[in-house]
């Protein structure tokens, strides 16, 4: 009886100690992962810091480009740059588009506003009075009372057409590339609108879109083109000192990310940029 008892504790000791040994080969796998996740966050929140820094320093030099002023012989900043930095960290790509280039939504005279609605696709029998409420709606501060001298805006953001009556999900995505509220321009380019776009607003010269495809086709000179289009009250000549970016940053790990904004750059800012929108759009990795 006695060997017997000895043998079953032993077996049972055994038993045991397999159990606790499968018990802690399941832990170690367990703390394996959980410790890989760990350094995978850790690392994963480095990229994405070392990357904001890679394209704040992108869009500081582009700023400083748009600051500096055209090169000699050149009357003003070219409505789109694009640039390239390179950091021990990785590599900034950036392209920014003047918001001249864009109808504001807030400012633009009534033919640009028509003619943005007709080339997003509203429907023709309530463009006019679309046109019209959205003028209306801006001529009021967002609490409803006049106030006379007030420069407040009333659309922050272009997305707010979606809630229009009249204006269906197609039309309002349509309209994210004509429209923005961040110009402060009464007029628009001209010569950077689409022909859908320039077609459909009404009260345009003939001469005007001629000369525009004319200067496209480079059969006209630049001062030939504006002194046709100096005749139109919603062209304009300036800039705005707002400016749309796209970015790319590449890390020498392969990780990389995307950003789009807005910015805005003033010579009498003693910023060299001001964010106005920021936000990632895509994240990749290697």
């Amino acid at each position: 009886m006695g060997v017997k008892s000895s043998a079953s504790r032993r077996g049972a000791i055994l038993v045991s100690v397999l159990w606790i040994m499968i018990f802690l080969g399941f832990l170690a796998v367990i703390l394996r992962v959980q410790t890989t996740g760990v350094v995978a966050g850790v690392r994963l929140t480095e990229d994405k810091a070392s990357a904001r820094i890679l394209a704040e320093a992108g869009l500081a030099m582009v700023a400083a480009e748009i600051r500096a002023g055209p090169p000699d012989g050149v009357e003003k900043v070219s409505d789109r740059i694009s640039s390239e930095i390179t950091l021990p960290a990785g590599v900034a790509s950036v392209s920014a588009t003047n918001e001249a280039l864009r109808i504001d939504l807030n400012t633009a005279e009534r033919p640009l506003i028509v003619g943005a609605l007709r080339a997003a696709g509203a429907a023709s029998v309530a463009v006019e009075e679309l046109a019209t409420r959205i003028i209306n709606r801006r001529s009021q501060p967002s609490d409803g009372q006049p106030q006379p001298g007030s420069n407040k805006r009333v659309f922050q953001t272009v997305s707010e057409l979606a809630a229009f009556p009249g204006i269906t999900p197609n039309v309002a995505i349509a309209l994210e590339r004509y429209l923005t509220v961040s110009s402060g321009l009464i007029g628009v380019r001209l010569e950077a609108l689409d022909e859908r776009l320039l077609s459909a607003i009404p009260n345009l010269p003939s001469s005007a879109r001629s000369a525009i495809a004319q200067y496209d086709a480079g059969r006209i000179s630049r001062e030939q083109l504006e002194g046709v289009l100096a005749g139109v009250s919603f062209n304009t000549s300036g800039q705005a000192q707002t400016w749309r970016f796209e970015l790319t940053t590449t890390l020498q790990s392969g990780y990389s990310e995307n950003f789009e904004g807005l910015i805005l750059v003033s010579a009498t800012d003693e910023k060299p940029y001001r964010v106005l929108d920021w936000h990632r759009s895509t994240t990749e990795f290697e």
